[in-house]
């Protein structure tokens, strides 16, 4: 049987601070860059959201005012 492996809470905290920080270097060193792009790629994303809601509720309109072909006819059984 393996023995369980022990992650000391230490040593993650460590290593996430690590690799975190020259991350956030990088950011804020190209702000400005980053900035234009993530403005860019949230209107997008903000577009195809508004674009997919409308798909949707125009669908779902469509469905309320199409009756379906057994709606009128009763059926004996």
């Amino acid at each position: 049987m393996r023995q369980p492996i022990d992650i000391d809470f230490d040593y993650v905290c460590k290593a996430i601070v690590g690799t975190v920080s020259p991350v956030l270097g990088v950011i804020t060193s190209y702000q400005e860059q980053i900035e234009w792009h993530l403005r860019f790629a949230s209107l997008l994303v903000g577009l195809l959201v508004g674009i997919l809601s409308l798909v949707s509720m125009v669908r779902k309109l469509r469905r309320t005012r199409t009756p379906s072909p057994a709606a009128g006819r009763l059926e004996c059984v």
